[in-house]
């Protein structure tokens, strides 16, 4: 039994040593008290891409001169007086200059962590051993952890925000449903209290019943047109349409609203504007919504400036106005349902702020892109809309 322990003892030295050497997940080499070097694990060389059998012999630091550069010799005079330094990629980087297995972390040098003690034979120091590992995917893998748990935050802040959001237009949306149901009730009650309506009161109260009506049916339809297009539900009957003539319905409506508040309305149509494929109904309700929206934020003596013109394969239209203008960290979420500039109770411009989100959406049903500018505040918006020509007019007409 003792013969067969120690024939296993007399193997188990070269067992040992070749697994060192032939180890790959971590660097490992000895020195002697001369810090040359006298073994060369495979991970060295792999990584130096410097062989085993040209390591060996040669003295440390003529292999890597940057050691004493970097003061990092200390460590190897610390081992022959018996120390052990521990070296961490957060204070020295690295041991070895090698490459990186992760260059999409950003270091030019492989990270590294290491120790560097004493080798003793017995009582004796006989030499060094420096043990380093590649710690880049622990760093990669904190890094994607760092961004895992940045993206659930972003995330819980926009879910947060958005949930805001639908409790101040569910707020909203209430006040302006309330506002003209309040106006019908009012006038109704008080047609009805009275045996004898004198014939003008009548008249009004028709009118402030209508108005209001109207009012509460418009928000009743964009709230619906909204649902319709998140469901994927509107439909579009698609022809071939002139911008211009669109331009100008839409005009005409929003006119009276722009005078009785001392704003000018001011078109320029380049007749050479391609037609359009699209639903007039639609884009006059585009157009509309631009118009309304630049009257209902554009004070007295102010100014509209509408642009119908060409642009390569697209029609442009510009409605810029002199308004209030949209604030810089608004300017992201101008398009965005449920977002408005001053959701407040107490501001001063009704609606539920779907206009935009509205235009956008229809826009892009259109096949088009709009775009929103501002100076900021008191200097005014631009609203640009590119839709596509309508190719097919172009073809008929040639034919």
């Amino acid at each position: 039994m003792t013969e067969r322990a120690h024939a296993r003892d007399t193997r188990l030295d070269p067992a040992i040593a070749r697994w060192c050497t032939e180890l790959t997940t971590v660097g490992w080499f000895a020195t002697d008290v001369a810090l040359r070097v006298s073994a060369w694990n495979r991970w060295m060389e792999i990584h130096t891409r410097v062989a085993a059998a040209a390591a060996v012999g040669r003295p440390l630091f003529d292999l890597f001169p940057d050691l004493r550069d970097r003061e990092l010799d200390q460590h190897y005079r610390a081992a022959l007086d018996g120390r052990v330094s521990a070296l961490s990629h957060k204070l020295h980087g690295y041991v070895i200059r090698v490459k990186t297995t992760h260059p999409e972390l950003g270091f030019a040098e492989m990270p590294q962590s290491a120790t560097i003690g004493p080798l003793h034979d017995g009582g004796a120091v006989v030499g060094t051993v420096t043990t380093i590992e590649d710690v880049g995917d622990r760093i990669a893998s904190e890094a994607e952890l760092r961004r895992q748990i940045a993206a659930h935050d972003a995330a819980r802040a926009a879910a947060e925000s958005a949930l805001s959001a639908k409790d101040e237009f569910l707020s909203t949306l209430s006040h302006e449903l309330r506002q003209p149901l309040n106006a019908v009730l009012g006038w109704t009650h008080l047609m009805m209290a009275r045996k004898d309506v004198d014939p003008a009161m009548f008249a009004r109260g028709l009118q402030a019943i209508d108005r209001n009506a109207a009012a509460q049916a418009s928000l009743i339809e964009d709230i619906l047109d909204v649902s319709r297009i998140v469901t994927g539900k509107l439909r579009l009957e698609m022809a071939s349409i002139d911008l211009a003539q669109i331009v100008m319905a839409a005009v005409d409506v929003a006119t009276p609203s722009a005078q009785a508040k001392g704003i000018a309305i001011r078109t320029a149509l380049d007749p050479r504007t391609p037609r359009v494929r699209g639903e007039a109904r639609r884009l006059q309700q585009i157009v509309w919504n631009l118009l309304s929206n630049a009257v209902k934020f554009t004070d007295g003596g102010g100014a509209i400036q509408v642009t119908l013109e060409p642009s390569e394969d697209h029609a442009r239209l510009v409605v810029g106005d002199t308004g209030r203008g949209i604030a810089p960290d608004f300017l992201p979420f101008v398009f965005d349902r449920f977002r408005q500039g001053d959701a407040s109770a107490t501001r001063s411009q009704g609606g539920l702020g779907l206009g935009l989100a509205l235009v956008r959406d229809l826009v892009s049903l259109h096949g088009g892109t709009i775009r929103a500018e501002s100076g900021g505040d008191q200097r005014g918006s631009t609203f640009t809309i590119l839709l596509p020509r309508d190719a097919s007019s172009e073809l008929s007409n040639t034919g």
